[in-house]
């Protein structure tokens, strides 16, 4: 009896040791979790060796310059007195509207230096000319001037002598409140330094309503 029980004691020992060795293997841990993606650097964090780009929105009064590298840098602006609409005429007090670029070097000026945009643009000359404000040969020294890449004409019908400048010492500190240029785009010196240091003559300019 003793015997027939070691014996069945045996056999089971034998069959639990078989059902251990079929048993599966113990599963691997999970993975690591993936590690959380950087977050992507705002334009405005990004190194601004070089401007490539110059935009200007006149209903927000922002310039926005785009750099190479994909950088960007936001300045307020102050416009003319007569803020609304695209310049036109000589005397009438408006910044232009269309794409523009920056002519020669910057220029000593009351208002700290000046850097002018190469206004009327063959835009601007073909859109007078169809209405009758300037003559066929106003507007094809408009167009031989653009594609020189001289200063077009600036004592024309349309006007002229437009572009970047400062604020100098009477109007320190009015462009963040005031529109007060004659034509115009004025940032505060400051922010206009920082433009000369990076642009270059033809950078574009594009200016939006």
């Amino acid at each position: 009896m003793v015997a027939a029980r070691a014996y069945a004691l045996s056999c089971l020992a034998v069959v639990s040791l078989a059902l251990a060795s079929c048993a599966r293997p113990p599963a691997p841990p999970p993975p690591p979790p993936a590690p959380a993606p950087r977050p992507t650097p705002s334009p405005e964090s990004l190194p601004c060796e070089r401007v490539e780009r110059i935009e200007v929105t006149k209903r927000s009064r922002t310039l926005v310059a785009r750099c190479e590298g994909g950088g960007e840098r936001r300045f307020t602006v102050a416009l003319s007195r007569v803020p609304e609409g695209a310049k036109e005429r000589k005397g009438d007090q408006r910044v232009p509207e269309g794409s523009y670029r920056l002519v020669g070097k910057p220029l000593p000026s009351r208002f700290h230096r000046f850097w002018r945009i190469d206004y009327p643009s063959p835009a601007d000359a073909e859109r007078a000319f169809a209405e009758g404000r300037i003559s066929g040969e106003v507007r094809g020294a408009i167009l031989r001037a653009h594609d020189r890449g001289a200063l077009p004409p600036q004592r024309t019908a349309l006007g002229g002598i437009v572009g970047l400048h400062g604020e100098g010492e009477r109007w320190r500190g009015d462009s963040e409140h005031l529109d007060w240029t004659y034509g115009c785009i004025a940032l505060s010196d400051a922010d206009l330094d920082f433009l000369i240091l990076r642009a270059a003559p033809g950078t574009p300019v594009e200016i939006a309503p």
